[in-house]
């Protein structure tokens, strides 16, 4: 069978032209990681955040997939820019809007719709042989877009059901679009039309000239307002009374009700960590970029711890989602201005100490016949060693040419553990734990082994 080409040489781009639209599509998808991922604190519903984790961890990857394409189009592999100083400030507006209805409207209902147009637009008008690897890339990249619009527009549907609240939307829905118009657009050149029937494009054929920005163009910070917890929907609470936790407290341990305690109390450790992995990437805009893209796979994986536990509480184990407390023990650590701080409790004590409590959790579990619960724990510890090298091995490099950089982390560190353990050894006649402060396991503290050694430290944790 004769096979039949249609495909011409010939697009509107050139490699220059094309290398800098990528950088501006690439500058936004970093902004909708950071504005996404910095919001996710402070939006209530659990559902919002979880999703979130996903939709940041697509948007860093889609960075990372148009960072590999610049560099093969011999730009730098980080190149990112905004087209116009307009453009920038557009997105310090979206960033700075304050309720949850009117960031998903900005997002899901002008911005992404708007990058996922202009990726199908620049598929269709760039040359589709020589150029294959981009077409390739923004057709996939439009995909996946299209699904958080979709998304984003059911969960509007679901916020917005009275008419004074649907008016809202549309007449902040049209002021962003009219302040897009006006900025150009994500690429500086105007909302680029394309499917349109009887239009001639032989007008268009060139690109409009660019205006050379140099390095002095407009750039915003991402600072998130300091919280002493999270904010979360109802009926979630928090306390800071030791004697709210009792309700936690069982007869018979590893019984389902024990499980169900358990559960309920890692639950609130999963939507911490995901929201602490958003508020990291926003405020910290120039960790590493590989650092940034751990930081927000964690976010992902948290994001789906949230659903892992959240359903294991109701569907397994029989209980209602906040019939206890959430401890404030945690959080005041994600104000502090070093990112290294952040992770040193966290990701290099704390989550190494739930690597072995899930493995004790797993075990219990598989003793008692409680399959599922076995599984569910297996899993989540599978995740958890990943996060705790995140910490490990970021910290260490960051670190690596300032031991006193090191014992100020550790010191730090201490400190943070010592309130923790005071708090939960709050009762008559012992009114400390922790007595030898010194030794604090944190991982990145531990000899470095060679990775035969932690393939078999994980085949003897299986």
């Amino acid at each position: 069978m004769p096979v039949v080409d249609r495909r011409e040489f010939g697009g509107r781009f050139g490699v220059k032209e094309n290398s800098q639209r990528l950088a501006n599509y690439r500058y936004l998808e970093v902004q909708l990681m950071e504005m996404v991922g910095g919001w996710s604190h402070t939006t209530p519903q659990l559902a919002l955040k979880a999703t979130f984790g996903y939709h940041v961890y697509d948007h860093a990857q889609a960075a990372n997939m148009l960072g590999e394409r610049l560099e093969q189009l011999r730009s730098g592999r980080q190149y990112q820019e905004p087209a116009t100083d307009e453009f920038a400030q557009l997105c310090e507006y979206i960033w700075n809007l304050d309720s949850v209805v009117d960031r998903l409207v900005a997002v899901y209902r002008v911005i992404e719709p708007h990058l996922v147009s202009t990726y199908v637009y620049h598929a269709d008008a760039t040359d589709p042989m020589t150029d294959t690897p981009t077409v390739r890339l923004l057709r996939h990249l439009a995909g996946i877009g299209q699904s958080h619009v979709a998304w984003g527009q059911a969960v509007l549907d679901n916020l917005t059901r009275t008419p004074e609240e649907r008016r809202h939307a549309m007449d902040l829905q049209a002021d962003i679009e009219g302040r897009l118009l006006e900025c150009g657009g994500v690429t500086g050149q105007g909302i680029e039309s394309h499917w349109l029937a009887f239009h001639s494009a032989k007008a268009e054929e060139k690109a409009k000239p660019r205006v050379k920005r140099g390095r002095g163009g407009y750039r915003y910070a991402k600072q998130c307002a300091p919280l002493d917890h999270p904010v979360v929907e109802e009926p979630f609470w928090f306390s800071d009374n030791r004697d709210d936790f009792r309700v936690y407290e069982v007869q018979e341990p590893w019984s389902i009700e024990d499980f169900r305690q358990k559960f309920h109390q890692l639950l609130y450790g999963e939507v911490e960590t995901t929201d602490r992995m958003g508020k990291m990437l926003a405020e910290f805009p120039d960790l590493p970029w590989e650092m940034r893209m751990e930081l927000a796979h964690q976010m992902w994986d948290e994001a789906r711890h949230i659903e892992i536990v959240a359903k294991a509480v109701e569907d397994e184990l029989g209980g209602e989602l906040g019939y206890g407390p959430w401890t404030l023990l945690w959080w005041w650590m994600q104000n502090d201005p070093d990112p290294l701080k952040r992770l040193t409790v966290t990701n290099s004590w704390a989550e190494a100490n739930l690597m072995h409590t899930l493995r004790e959790w797993r075990s219990e579990a598989e003793k008692r016949g409680y399959t599922r619960i076995a599984e569910l724990a297996d899993y989540l510890q599978a995740d958890e060693r990943t996060h705790v090298m995140l910490g490990t091995d970021w910290i260490r490099e960051l670190t690596k040419d300032s031991p006193e950089r090191v014992d100020e982390l550790v010191s730090w560190g201490e400190d943070a553990v010592a309130k923790m353990d005071a708090f939960w050894a709050r009762e008559s006649g012992n009114p400390t734990a922790r007595q030898d402060r010194e030794h604090v396991p944190f991982t990145f503290l531990k000899a470095k082994k060679s990775k035969s050694e932690v393939a078999q430290g994980a085949v003897a944790g299986s």
